[in-house]
């Protein structure tokens, strides 16, 4: 017997027609949205995460007019829907709850799923949407939007362009236009839905110019996304530090959703490994359920045959197939224009930016299954769906901007993994210190990278205390202007832990060096000034200043300084240079040492004098500070001087300052010309500097932890 075409009854398998003929229509995206849930429920108790604080705090405590008019945090991009409407919604309702606004994202994503089940069957038939829509469900490209509160953007982008697209199918143009304008005002992602909208109401026998004509009113809502973008040169300039076009970055783009589609994202290493994770076994049993009693009669659309719809309900073979084609052109026309907007962001691309792509690819598959042997849409959703949920379990993230990484920058992985590091940091930070005094300001140090715990000045900080006079910051920005505010506290991460500094006499001098080994004289210039405040009379404090002053081009303080910490500021030579040597070479390094030390003392401006030191202290204990500081002056005063440059980029590296150490030798190198060339040693440094940094592959194993 000929297999029927597409929007005929066929002859299903005998299970499969009494399934048809005995479940009511809504049972099959019934499961689907059942398998959604279930996939997903583990998702609700995430915490909150990076940018969610910004918006928290944005809300907090204004009415909605005054939330839209504040200035958005990020200033990237203008999103007042998905941003400040639905945070200052969700917020209000629930007292900041994180587990309502991932219920609130997973309620948008069922809502996602019906919308693009009444969309397929629009536009191919019931058995078509439900393959459609059960891949999707299963799919890893919701991961991220339904894990991340943030996830509203994405996910109420996608919502309002299937909305768009089906009000506009269905004649309603206005209200098209207004899915379209919310649509825009959510993520920029869907500004290319009037194009998909005009392929998808193309009908047979029509000339272009009609369905131009019938969707133009939808370019309204992206003209009020345009408008908006116009008027706001600094959310417009932001933006641009956000958006990077990489050269590789179109051809890349198109790669990775054929790479999203199949799930074959991998760590590195592993890209062409067999998945060592099946399916999710209940939810890909239910989503199965679904498509294999899903009807396989085509509802009639309207978009095949300029004609009225038949009566009984039934398609013509030759309607039904030319509507086939139609959604499979739509879908992968869908995929292809989604897909666009993405090469602005190519080098820090993520699956879940290909979710609307997604949705278009699902379309297509699914008309294309649907003339098909049932089996056969099984099989392609069962492998489609392991795929995704290996990639949905791999431990690790891409950590370079490149448009050529095998996996995700943002995944599942990094939520999890970030949200669990802050929650132990803010475990132990409110164990430390339960309550806060007003105007407080708290500083972190040694913080796991790419958590987010610490973002602009405290959101984060203030949520956790709901105490807007609160601010944080990193250790390196420390300035008077923030010392001098209110109470300070310092704190530095370990592992998981979070623990405050002792607050010995020295607390200010230890910040203070932290920041001359990260390149940051400034702000160890104002911790040692509060020391100094403290102890007038700290000769060390006055001592390490000098050389920030020396940084800061202050010829004259550094004179005062060096004269208070009982130096003379005359330089070379440094008459004990030689003997010190020669003290070096008969291992009588401890004597070398004691000669260098007084003779620096009386030469504060040599840099052969303060090198020589550095080198003897630095062998002796590579953990004394006044090696560093002695090699940090060496630096200032020979700044042309390349082994000062490599001297201090040894200095760095051991204390795991990679990116300033890079610099550092990046400076010897230009300087020694060819004998950094032929530094063998140097350049292992850098090579070893450069597998400890993310993306290196020393750094994965710490990526995932």
């Amino acid at each position: 017997m000929p297999r029927a075409e597409h929007g005929q009854k066929r002859s299903p398998p005998p299970a499969a027609a009494l399934w048809t003929a005995a479940l009511p229509r809504w049972v099959a995206p019934a499961l689907i949205l059942i398998a959604a849930v279930v996939l997903y429920v583990p998702a609700l108790h995430t915490s909150f995460f990076a940018d969610d604080y910004l918006f928290l705090d944005q809300v907090r405590s204004r009415s909605l007019p005054q939330a839209l008019a504040t200035p958005d945090p990020l200033s990237n991009f203008y999103r007042p829907v998905s941003r400040q409407l639905y945070f200052w919604t969700i917020a209000g309702t629930s007292h900041e709850s994180a587990l309502a606004f991932h219920a609130g994202n997973l309620a948008l994503f069922l809502v996602l799923l019906a919308l693009l089940f009444i969309l397929a069957r629009w536009l191919a038939g019931t058995f078509a949407a439900t393959f459609a829509t059960a891949l999707v469900a299963l799919h890893y490209t919701a991961d991220v939007p339904i894990r991340w509160a943030c996830g509203s953007q994405e996910l109420l982008a996608v919502t309002g362009a299937l909305a768009t697209l089906i009000l506009h199918l269905r004649g309603r143009r206005a209200l098209a236009t207004v899915a379209m304008t919310i649509a825009a005002l959510s993520k920029e992602v869907v500004l290319l839905t009037p194009l998909i909208a005009m392929i998808a109401d193309w009908r047979p026998g029509e000339r272009l110019r009609d369905p131009i004509r019938r969707a133009w009113p939808l370019n309204l809502g992206v003209a009020v996304w345009a408008g908006i973008w116009l008027l706001a040169p600094h959310t417009r300039q932001a933006a641009s530090t956000e958006v990077e076009i990489s050269p590789w970055g179109p051809l890349a783009t198109y790669v990775h959703l054929i790479q999203i589609v199949l799930g074959a994202e991998a760590r590195q290493g592993e890209l062409w490994r067999w998945p060592t994770i099946g399916p999710p076994i209940v939810p890909l049993v239910l989503a199965l359920v679904a498509v294999y009693a899903a009807s396989s009669e085509a509802r009639f659309a309207g978009l095949a045959s300029a004609g009225p719809a038949p009566r009984d309900g039934k398609v013509p073979a030759r309607v039904a197939a030319a509507a086939g084609r139609h959604a499979i052109l739509t879908g992968i026309t869908w995929a292809l224009l989604a897909t666009l907007p993405v090469i602005a962001v190519a080098i820090l691309w993520s699956a879940y930016y290909y979710l609307y792509a997604m949705c278009g690819v699902a379309i297509a598959l699914g008309a294309w299954l649907a003339p098909k042997p049932r089996a056969l849409a099984l099989v392609t959703l069962a492998l489609l769906a392991w795929g995704s949920n290996s990639a949905r379990h791999i431990t690790e993230f891409a950590t370079p901007r490149s448009p050529w990484t095998a996996m995700s920058h943002i995944n599942k992985f990094y939520i999890e993994r970030a949200t669990r590091y802050c929650e132990r940091y803010l475990e132990d930070l409110r164990h430390s210190k339960p309550s806060l005094p007003k105007s407080s300001t708290v500083f972190y140090a040694g913080l796991k990278s790419n958590i987010a715990f610490q973002v602009a000045n405290g959101p984060l900080l203030r949520w956790a205390y709901r105490d807007s006079s609160l601010r944080s910051y990193y250790l390196n920005t420390f300035t008077l202007e923030k010392a001098r505010r209110g109470p300070m506290f310092f704190f530095v991460g370990s592992g998981d832990s979070l623990r405050e500094m002792e607050g010995h006499g020295d607390l200010l001098s230890r910040i203070a060096f932290s920041m001359l080994v990260s390149d940051w004289p400034p702000g160890a210039n104002d911790a040692l000034t509060l020391a100094l405040e403290q102890k007038p009379g700290d000769p060390r404090a006055a001592y390490w200043q000098a050389w920030c002053r020396l940084a800061a081009g202050d010829s004259a303080g550094v004179r005062e300084r060096l004269e208070r910490a009982g130096y003379t500021a005359i330089g070379g030579p440094t008459p004990e240079v030689a003997e010190a040597l020669a003290l070096g070479q008969a291992a009588r390094t401890g004597e070398a040492r004691a000669l260098m030390e007084s003779a620096v003392r009386r030469h504060a401006l040599d840099p052969t004098a303060h090198a020589l030191l550095a080198d003897l202290l630095l062998i002796a204990d590579p953990d004394d500070p006044s090696g560093v500081i002695e090699a940090f002056a060496a630096r200032l005063l020979a700044p042309r001087d390349p082994v000062t440059w490599r001297r201090w980029g040894m200095v760095q590296s051991q204390r795991r300052r990679y990116l300033e150490a890079l610099g550092s030798f990046d400076r010897y190198f230009a300087l020694a010309g060819l004998a950094g060339q032929r530094d063998g040693e140097a350049k292992r440094w850098v090579a070893d500097i450069k597998r400890a940094l993310p993306g290196g592959d020393a750094a994965p194993e710490g990526l995932r932890q």
